[in-house]
């Protein structure tokens, strides 16, 4: 074996060993904020029981009373002011939005760690137990951001919490690795003994069976990031009532980014069907307002899913 190889071989074992960090990518720049898009929303705080600050916003719903609170868990790069505009929408519709940054993103203090974030998670669920204006609650978690949900609500399972949406999440940390190992020829043959290397701990694929509330999967065939297996081997796993909504566009967390795309309007009646404290009202608005979609999506379509 020649030098150079000992040499990148020595590079990729102590790449893939800090592995575990390179999940996180986060910053702090501000981007965008609620206020340029005409949101009425408020800075939030939130103490961690290690005693962390997480930043976030409360973006209120343009409704008088909302029917709802979507908590948002988002990806692994950067921080709120990119990812809050994926949802900030439905504040249209009638729902409040929860957005943090997990510790290390954005002005959230401490560093980014698997165990860290789990932390985090459970500290914002009970958070928005005791400062939701709504009864019911949804969590909405992209890529990374549904890795951390999965495990959080199921030590955590607050009551409130109506259904999950999983969108472009994958399975298991170490599966993931291996797959990216895979795509590099140079690690291809060290796939398997490398990814060993990437801790497996507080996967989803190990909580998600514990998950008992509906639970929303969404997954593209040509996801270039998380590959649809992995995504669609969590939905498999996961006890009923569940759902998969199966994208063939090429794009990671892409379903909702086209405005008035068929996956908004999915989502919204979605989210209105699982409703306990606002549903009649959510559904007259629908009638009211979206009625090419409710002819394009009747009841038996959602009951054959």
């Amino acid at each position: 074996m020649t030098k150079s190889i000992y040499f990148y071989l020595f590079i990729i074992i102590n790449f893939v060993s800090g592995c575990n960090h390179l999940f996180y990518y986060p910053d702090s720049e501000v981007r965008v904020t609620p206020d340029k898009l005409s949101l009425k929303y408020d800075e939030i705080s939130i103490k961690t029981e290690d005693n962390e600050n997480l930043n976030g916003w409360f973006i209120y719903s343009k409704n008088k009373e909302p029917y709802a609170t979507i908590l948002h868990f988002h990806g692994n790069a950067e921080n709120i002011t990119t990812h809050f505009m994926y949802l900030s929408w439905l504040a249209s519709y009638g729902y409040d939005i929860i957005s943090f940054d997990y510790r290390g993103y954005g002005k959230s203090t401490g560093k980014s760690t698997r165990d860290g974030l789990f932390i985090d998670s459970k500290s914002v669920l009970n958070w928005l137990k005791e400062n939701s204006r709504t009864k019911d609650i949804f969590i909405f978690a992209q890529s990374l951001g549904g890795a951390v949900a999965v495990p959080a609500y199921v030590e955590n399972p607050i009551q409130e919490v109506q259904a999950i949406i999983l969108d472009s999440t994958f399975a298991s940390y170490r599966t993931i690795s291996r797959q990216k190992l895979a795509s590099i020829w140079l690690t291809w043959p060290l796939q398997w003994p490398l990814s060993f290397l990437v801790s497996d701990n507080l996967s989803p694929i190990d909580y998600i069976k514990q998950v008992k509330i509906p639970t929303l999967f969404i997954h593209s065939t040509e996801d270039p990031v998380v590959p649809f297996e992995s995504g669609s081997s969590l939905f498999k796993e996961a006890e009923n009532p569940k759902e998969f909504w199966e994208l063939n566009e090429k794009g990671h967390c892409s379903a909702l980014v086209i405005k008035d795309d068929i996956y908004r309007r999915k989502l919204l009646n979605y989210l209105c069907m699982h409703l306990t404290q606002a549903k009649d009202k959510c559904e007259k608005n629908l009638n009211d307002n979206l009625t090419t979609y409710v002819e394009l999506f009747p009841k038996s379509f959602y009951d054959s899913k």
